[in-house]
């Protein structure tokens, strides 16, 4: 590679090609997850014959469970050394657990009773496990493949964008492939759909592991003891500053996706636009996507987060208070809301940010314990946020089957809307602490990293 094709920080700029097979990774992520947080609530309550009270305690128990087992992957993942790198082997591998997973999960046993709900606990916290092994290198990766913070931001525009396409390709054609496999058997269809979408997914996730160089490597003398790496995660300010920010968006993002399919089925019953509502946000988030690395690169990402959870949080607030029984109403809210997906890749670069400022600072990079707590603190904002609104309904009447009522209605509105509404707001907190985002600030921590990592030979230019 001649010097001068390398750019300011002495790495070769990434092509398209490098951007697209990365955003694949989130698209294949989409298959499984998306379909989990959007579709599982509703199987286990109208299919599988769970309670909302054993679905609500279900969810709770194997969140929190995946909570404890991401920082166990990340301190795996720093500990890892191959001439693969330290995250993609586990991509490759994790891959091929989470497409089981992910079809046993969606499996309805051929027993009953107690064993029933032993197989979904062993069925759902499987796939957690599996999910944590595959998507914490995943999101990981961008730290490793360039020091460039505009690369930085378009790759994680890019899984930002394989984010909102998996999630319309899942919302448009779910619910049709469950009919259309199940002819009337909603199991049968849950099943088989669940195993097109894996089968469609894994080669996506083995592109991501080959294909995503890792060229930034960490020395294994370079890591201290994961009791020192866990205190230095929670000294770093603005590290835990972006995590919250994460948890609370995703509180809001994914809380309401498992319930959001009750409110358009019983509240605003209108069978025929499910899907498109379900979806809206995401078209509206994929249409804005190519433009927010220019936006965040205008506005910062700190400013840019803080005006998403405003244009997320009023617009729930306002489709709760609002005639939400009026189509039109609701289209005109929903693209409101997606609007929010502008701030995508702002969690994950805020995160980069304090990464890279606390290697500068004190010699220490602990990206994948980072990355780690961040899912993490997904996992926990999803399942209390799972729980909670799963909980809400119960209380207001809501189970699989019942007669609904204007009461019933109420507690799904208050689920599905006013509270997710609500935290997005609490959202703006952390970001209001966060502060590495002064003009000059980053690319100054930038050039000192790149230098001193030449004068190690820590940087492969390829």
């Amino acid at each position: 590679m001649k010097e001068n094709n390398l750019n300011e920080y002495g790495m070769a700029p990434l092509t398209a090609k490098h951007y697209f097979v990365y955003g694949l990774g989130n698209f294949a992520s989409q298959l499984s997850w998306t379909m989990v947080s959007t579709y599982l609530s509703i199987f286990y309550t109208d299919v599988f014959g769970l309670g909302t009270g054993a679905v609500a305690l279900l969810m709770l128990v194997a969140k929190i469970w995946d909570g404890i087992n991401d920082p166990m992957m990340g301190t795996l993942m720093e500990r890892t050394h191959t001439k693969y790198g330290r995250f993609r082997p586990y991509i490759f591998v994790g891959a091929i657990f989470l497409v089981i997973f992910t079809v046993l999960t969606f499996t309805v046993p051929g027993f009953g009773g107690p064993a029933k709900l032993a197989y979904a606990y062993i069925t759902y916290i499987g796939l957690g496990m599996s999910y944590t092994m595959t998507n914490v290198p995943y999101t990981a990766l961008p730290v490793v493949m360039t020091r460039d913070p505009k690369e930085i931001n378009k790759l994680n525009a890019a899984q930002m964008m394989g984010m909102t396409i998996g999630q319309i390709v899942l919302n448009l054609f779910v619910l049709k492939l469950v009919l259309w496999f199940g002819k009337g058997d909603q199991a049968a269809g849950y099943q088989a759909t669940a195993v097109l979408l894996a089968a469609i997914a894994l080669p996506m996730f083995w592109a991501v592991a080959v294909l995503s160089k890792e060229r930034i490597t960490v020395k294994k003398e370079s890591q201290g003891k994961v009791r020192e790496g866990l205190k230095l995660v929670f000294k770093n300010k603005n590290l835990v500053c972006a995590m919250l920010y994460s948890f609370f968006n995703m509180f809001g993002i994914l809380g309401r996706i498992s319930v959001a399919v009750y409110f358009y089925l019983y509240c605003v019953q209108n069978f025929t636009f499910v899907t498109v509502f379900m979806m809206m946000q995401m078209i509206v988030g994929t249409l804005i996507m190519p433009f927010t690395p220019k936006i965040i690169d205008r506005f910062g990402k700190r400013n840019v987060g803080i005006l998403s959870m405003i244009i997320q949080g009023g617009a729930l607030i306002v489709l709760f208070v609002g005639p939400y029984e009026n189509i039109v109403f609701d289209f005109v809210i929903l693209i409101v809301y997606g609007l929010g997906y502008v701030a995508g890749p702002c969690g994950a670069g805020m995160m980069v940010d304090a990464i890279d400022d606390f290697d500068d600072k004190y010699g220490y990079r602990n990206d994948g314990m980072a990355f780690s707590f961040q899912g993490c603190a997904i996992k926990v904002a999803t399942a209390i946020a799972n729980s909670l609104f799963l909980l809400v309904m119960g209380a207001f009447g809501y189970a699989g089957g019942v007669e609904m009522t204007p009461h019933i209605q109420k507690g799904i509105n208050l689920a599905a809307n006013l509270l997710p509404g609500i935290v997005f707001f609490i959202g703006i907190i952390p970001l209001l602490i966060y502060n590495l985002d002064k003009p000059g600030y980053m690319e100054g921590v930038r050039k000192r990293l790149t230098e001193r990592d030449k004068a190690k030979h820590t940087i492969s230019a390829e």
